[in-house]
């Protein structure tokens, strides 16, 4: 490569103006603005490689032809022989470079006409550039280098001398393959075996990583990318330890990483830990209902093998198989390979299972390919009675494991099942009146989940949905009721609890709960009072020997006189009124 051109050198900050986001397409031929002010033009004479254009930063290498509007040729890159290379957007060129540059592509060629502004104003460049010169540039963009500061202080600066397939990068947790070769003071101290190392991206701890940096580089990469890699601190090379006879300790080096490729690693409903062995194109996965066949073999973490079998069947979300087996097989498409790591909640639990074979709580590892599958109707495809039917269907789901426990879990099926029902063009006014109950009964069902859970706000965001469509729904008042309870709003839960015994003074539930409510005020109010006394008496020790902390004292003694504050007398008479008939409406307390 040639030095840096007399023309280009140091002039001036980066001044773009323009969103290069926003350029439209430039055609062979067409003159176009660069710039918003027109002081940029430019003309496409051959189209370049694909989309990508150099960014800020980058290291650019271009050949070109600088020539005033008589035609008079100041400069060229071609007569000299080697390719010019500048930082895109450092100042290190002039303005209209820098902003034409930009909107290049790979192997494109054009010419960049620069007003003075953009060139260089009313000095010129004597004796070859007149002052207020508007100059011409045929460029070709041969190619550049990415360059990006990894780390963000100087520790690490990457550049791409090639670029890798398609968009995609590694996450951390992914388990990535890459070849390396390290460099200190240009002489090789370490390269990859054949065929690369593996090793897992943002486990910078991990040993097999050869260095930190390599870890936290592979997230910046994409499939076949070759990067150049400037270690400049020590803690992300081989740190103050070196390397035995090749690397002093604390000292800078250089490596060249290719990516070689990865396996993506996600975790599936936050405990599952999935590795994908084998991938597949296309988006199609099975939904929840799905007819699949699976390959499958189930281990224990020292590698005892539990369960094998081969074109196994069966239906997702059904609990034919264990519900962590029934995540992964929806997270696959057709005869892609998984390796999942599945924890005992998600297994067998604290009981064990197989027979015997899984012992109590222990973590099983399942190597799984979907052979074939055939996913159940989405609700866009049902007419209003399988609509109604699958709505059913997913409602009995959440029951079944609210009767387990598994409230969560039970809060999924009823959303599920309200889904289906919340369409309803399709259906007549009967059918509307039946939907319409079913949704009640899953709203209900989830707040009561929710208080199962302690998640009183969840709880009351449900009870609002059943009121709002039925105001004199009693479950609704009396959960919500509930819901202000656990938050302590406990004038809100008295109003819907009066408001349920307005409705049905029988129900012997939201009595009860009244009752509770009121011990609760009054406790509260003790509990105040005597925050209160103690914080006036302090005061009044201070300011007027306690005496009117004295009267405070004597003044509560007799307690609210107006039954306001769910005090001792309201709560007596409170205890007479609960006795009565029992709650004639739905049970409150279970789905």
């Amino acid at each position: 490569m040639g030095d840096n051109n007399m023309y280009f050198e140091d002039l001036g900050e980066d001044s773009s103006d323009m969103d290069l986001a926003d350029l439209e397409e430039f055609n062979v031929g067409e003159e176009k603005n660069v710039t918003n002010d027109g002081g940029v033009k430019k003309k496409v004479l051959k189209k370049g490689q694909g989309y990508k254009r150099p960014e800020k930063g980058d290291k650019v290498f271009v050949h070109y032809v600088g020539t005033l509007l008589d035609g008079t040729k100041f400069d060229s890159s071609r007569d000299k022989g080697d390719p010019f290379t500048f930082e895109l957007k450092a100042g290190r060129v002039i303005k209209g470079w820098d902003e034409g540059v930009a909107t290049m592509t790979k192997g494109e060629l054009c010419v960049l006409t620069c007003e003075p502004q953009y060139a260089y104003g009313d000095r010129g460049f004597p004796p070859t550039i007149p002052a207020n010169a508007t100059l011409q540039f045929e460029v070709e963009l041969l190619s550049w280098e990415s360059t990006k500061d990894i780390t963000g202080d100087g520790g690490i600066i990457k550049t791409v001398v090639e670029e890798g397939k398609s968009w995609e990068q590694p996450k951390d947790k992914d388990e990535v393959t890459v070849e390396y070769k390290i460099f200190h003071n240009k002489e090789e101290v370490a390269s990859s075996p054949q065929g690369g190392i593996e090793f897992v991206a943002g486990d910078e701890a991990n040993s097999d990583c050869v260095i930190p940096a390599f870890s936290k580089c592979v997230t910046t990469m994409k499939k076949g990318e070759v990067a150049k890699l400037s270690i400049q601190s020590p803690e992300y090379g081989f740190g103050e330890a070196g390397l035995a006879g090749k690397v002093p300790p604390g000292a800078k080096i250089k490596a060249e990483l290719t990516l070689v490729s990865w396996k993506s690693v996600k975790m599936v409903e936050e405990t599952i830990e999935m590795k994908l062995l084998v991938e597949q194109e296309g988006y199609q996965k099975p939904n929840e209902g799905s007819s699949v066949k699976v390959d499958l073999v189930g281990k224990l973490e020292d590698g005892t093998v539990v369960e094998e079998k081969a074109g196994f069947e069966f239906v997702t979300d059904d609990e034919q198989v264990i519900r962590g087996l029934d995540k992964v097989v929806m997270e696959m498409k057709k005869d892609e390979k998984v390796l999942a790591k599945i924890p005992p909640e998600h297994a067998y639990g604290s009981s064990g299972g197989l027979d015997g074979k899984v012992p109590a709580d222990a973590t099983l590892v399942y190597e799984v390919t979907l052979k074939e599958f055939v996913n159940a109707k989405e609700s866009f495809e049902m007419d209003a009675k399988e609509m109604m039917e699958a709505a059913l269907k997913f409602k009995d789901k959440g029951n079944s494991y609210f009767k387990k426990g598994d409230y969560e879990v039970a809060i999924q099926k009823y959303e599920k099942a309200v889904k289906y029902l919340e369409h309803d063009s399709k259906y007549t006014e009967d059918e509307k009146s039946a939907a319409k109950k079913v949704k009640i009964a899953c709203w209900n069902n989830e707040a009561q989940c929710g208080l199962k859970r302690k998640d009183y706000a969840g709880a009351k965001k449900r009870c609002d949905k059943v009121l709002k469509v039925d105001s004199q729904n009693i479950k609704g008042l009396y959960r919500r009721a509930q819901s202000y309870i656990g938050t302590k709003d406990y004038l809100e839960a008295s109003t819907d609890l009066k408001n349920a015994l307005l409705i049905d003074p029988g129900c012997r539930e939201a009595k009860l709960e009244m009752k509770r409510l009121l011990k609760l005020q009054a406790d509260k109010n003790k509990k105040d009072k005597k925050l209160y006394a103690n914080m006036f008496s302090k005061i009044s020790f201070s300011d007027h020997k306690a005496e009117p902390a004295k009267e405070t004292e004597e003044e509560g003694e007799g307690g609210c006189q107006k039954g306001c504050c769910g005090g001792q007398e309201e709560g007596e008479r409170a205890e007479e009124e609960n006795a009565g008939d029992a709650c004639q409406a739905e049970c409150c307390s279970h789905p």
